[in-house]
């Protein structure tokens, strides 16, 4: 589980959710439903997903996760568990993705703060571009309008 929980936090979200892909069509139903069960619960997300959606439940998975570090593996059943991590860890997409395991401390990443993109990543005294060039056109703008 910790090599699992490695690539959790460290693999780029494409690499990891190709692995979570190809892991999912290994799974059996059995393992699959659990696995939706813990999306549809731990994350609130997923009620229109079936068994059968391999690749939105892999993505479901991936993001929750990224966002959210933690919320899934706890809300996942052991077995079902155990069973996505194994195949993800064998998983073609994972090739390459543990060379930075041994150095690991296995420490939890600390909260994203993502205030700063609250405001889709604008910053309003600076103006939409964020060098205050629009502050610029809207004085030359003025100059020209009557008053």
């Amino acid at each position: 589980m910790r090599q699992y929980r490695y690539l959790l936090r460290s693999a780029p979200a494409d690499a990891l959710e190709n692995a979570h892909r190809e892991a999912m069509l290994e799974l059996t139903a059995p393992h699959r439903s659990a696995v939706l069960d813990a999306v549809r619960t731990g994350m609130a997300s997923g009620a229109h997903l079936t068994v059968d959606d391999t690749f939105r439940l892999a993505h479901l998975v991936v993001f929750a996760e990224k966002k959210y570090p933690g919320q899934f593996l706890a809300a996942c059943p052991p077995e079902a568990l155990r069973a996505l991590a194994d195949h993800v860890l064998l998983a073609e997409a994972s090739f390459g993705l543990l060379g930075g395991y041994a150095a690991w401390d296995g420490a939890e990443p600390p909260p994203v703060d993502d205030s700063a993109w609250a405001g889709g990543g604008f910053r309003k005294e600076k103006g939409a571009l964020g060098n205050g060039r629009d502050q610029l056109r809207v004085a030359r703008a003025q100059q020209w309008l009557p008053s």
